[in-house]
C-alpha cells in the first residue's frame, strides 16, 4: 500500500493559492512599475503617460523588453543600455516589495494560515472565496497601490496629491457597493466578518448621511463658497500662532456640513430595512468618515494647541481613502498604531545617522500611516485582540 509523503496533502491543497500568489505577485510587479512612473514623474510636473518610458539621462524611448518589471533590470545589469548610466536599486525594491504585497495579501485572505487562529469574523474571504470577493479583493490592492505612490510623493516632497487619494476613495466606494450586489443574503451583515465592519442601520445611515454632507461641502468649497485654510499662506513660511489658530477655525464651516448630515442619516435610517448594496455603501462611507475624522481633529486641535499648522490635509485625505476599504474599526486601529511607528523609525534613522555621523532624514507622516494601514489589515488576527485589550475596541 503506497502511502503520501508527509505533508504533501498540505502541499496539494495549498496549490491553487499558490497559482494565485504567483499571478498577483507579476500583478503587483506591474502596477509597482506604473508607480514609480507616477511617482517620478508627478512632483515633476511631467505627463503620466506622455512621453513614454525613457532614459532620464539620454532620453533614449526604452524598447518593450526593457520595461519589463524586476526581470529588465537584472538583464541590464542595473544600467541603461545606451549611456551605461547606473539605474539605481530603488525602482527594483519597490516592484519587489509591491509585488510581494500583493502576494501575500492573497495568501493571506485565501490561503487559510490564519483561519485556525483567527475570530470567526476574520474568516469572511475564506468562506466566500476569490471570485465572491472580487470586488472587495480590487478595493484592497488599489488601495495598496494608491498608498505607496502618495507614500513615495510623500517621501519625497512632503505632499500627497489629492488625485491619488481621491481615486483610492472612489474605488473603495464604489467596489464596496458592488459587493453589496454579489452578496447573496439580503443583508450583508448577516455574513459575519463583512470587511468594513458590522453595522446596524442606524450607523449605516450615519455614513450615508455624512458622505452626501462631504460631498455637499467639497462643492461649496470648489465653488469657493467656503473659505480654504491656507490658501494664501506659503507652505515654508512661518506664521504667528494666532494666524495659524485663525486659519485652521475656517476647517470647521466644511466640518459641519458632514456632522448635519451624519446627525440627519442616522435619524432617518434608524429603524430602516436597507438593502445589500446601499448598506454597503453605508459601511465604507462610514469608515471614509472615521478615518478622516481622527487625522483632521488632530489637526484642528493640534494646531489650536501648538499655534502652528500640525499635520496635513493630505494625511486626512489618505486615512480617508483607507477608511473606505478597512472599515471604521481599523481605521481606528491604524491611528493609533501608526505614532509608535514613527517612533520606531526615529529611533531607528537617528541611531543609524548617528554611527554615520549624519544626520537624521525625516519623513512626513503619510508613510507610517500607510504602513500602519497595511499591518492592521493583513495581521488582523493578531492586531485586533492587542488593540482589544488595550484600548478597549470592539
Amino acid at each position: 500500500m503506497l502511502t503520501q509523503p508527509p505533508g504533501l496533502d498540505r502541499l496539494v491543497i495549498l496549490v491553487p493559492t499558490l497559482l494565485q500568489a504567483a499571478f498577483f505577485f507579476a500583478l503587483g510587479a506591474s502596477v509597482a512599475s506604473f508607480v514609480n512612473v507616477i511617482a517620478w514623474r508627478w512632483p515633476r510636473g511631467q505627463g503620466i503617460v506622455n512621453p513614454p518610458s525613457r532614459c532620464s539621462t539620454c532620453g533614449r524611448s526604452l524598447q518593450w523588453w526593457e520595461n519589463i518589471p524586476i526581470l529588465s533590470w537584472i538583464a541590464l545589469r542595473g544600467r541603461c543600455r545606451s549611456c551605461g548610466v547606473r539605474i539605481g536599486c530603488s525602482h527594483v525594491l519597490v516592484e519587489l516589495g509591491v509585488a510581494a504585497l500583493f502576494a501575500a495579501t492573497v495568501v493571506l485572505l485565501y490561503g487559510g494560515p490564519f483561519t485556525e487562529r483567527a475570530a470567526p469574523d476574520a474568516t469572511w474571504w475564506t468562506r466566500l472565496g476569490a471570485w465572491e470577493t472580487a470586488p472587495a479583493l480590487l478595493a484592497v490592492l488599489s488601495l495598496w497601490g494608491c498608498l505607496i505612490a502618495a507614500s513615495l510623493i510623500d517621501a519625497e516632497t512632503g505632499y500627497i496629491p489629492l488625485g491619488i487619494t481621491s481615486l483610492a476613495m472612489g474605488v473603495g466606494l464604489v467596489a464596496m457597493t458592488a459587493q453589496g450586489c454579489m452578496t447573496r443574503a439580503t443583508d450583508p451583515f448577516l455574513l459575519p466578518g463583512w470587511p468594513t465592519g458590522f453595522l446596524t442601520p442606524m450607523w449605516v445611515g450615519v455614513g450615508l448621511g455624512g458622505l452626501i454632507g462631504v460631498a455637499s461641502a467639497a462643492v461649496l468649497l470648489w465653488k469657493n463658497w467656503l473659505p480654504r485654510s491656507f490658501a494664501t499662506i506659503d507652505p515654508i513660511e512661518e506664521v504667528a500662532a494666532s494666524v495659524a489658530r485663525k486659519e485652521v477655525m475656517k476647517e470647521f464651516l466644511f466640518l459641519a456640513l458632514p456632522l448635519v448630515g451624519c446627525i440627519a442619516g442616522g435619524w432617518l435610517f434608524r429603524d430602516a430595512a436597507l438593502p445589500a448594496p446601499l448598506a454597503a455603501l453605508g459601511a465604507s462611507a462610514l469608515g471614509l468618515l472615521v478615518g478622516a475624522a481622527t487625522i483632521w481633529l488632530t489637526r484642528i486641535f493640534g494646531t489650536l494647541a501648538f499655534g502652528r499648522e500640525a499635520m496635513g490635509l493630505g494625511d486626512v485625505h489618505l486615512m480617508a481613502a483607507a477608511g473606505c476599504v478597512i472599515g471604521w474599526r481599523d481605521s481606528l486601529i491604524t491611528y493609533l498604531l501608526a505614532p509608535f511607528l514613527a517612533l520606531i523609525w526615529v529611533l531607528i534613522s537617528g541611531g543609524l545617522a548617528k554611527m554615520r555621523g549624519k544626520t537624521a532624514r525625516e519623513l512626513p507622516y503619510g508613510p507610517h500611516l500607510a504602513l500602519a494601514c497595511m499591518i492592521v489589515f493583513l495581521l488582523r488576527p493578531w492586531v485586533v485582540p492587542i488593540t482589544s485589550t488595550l484600548f478597549g475596541l470592539p
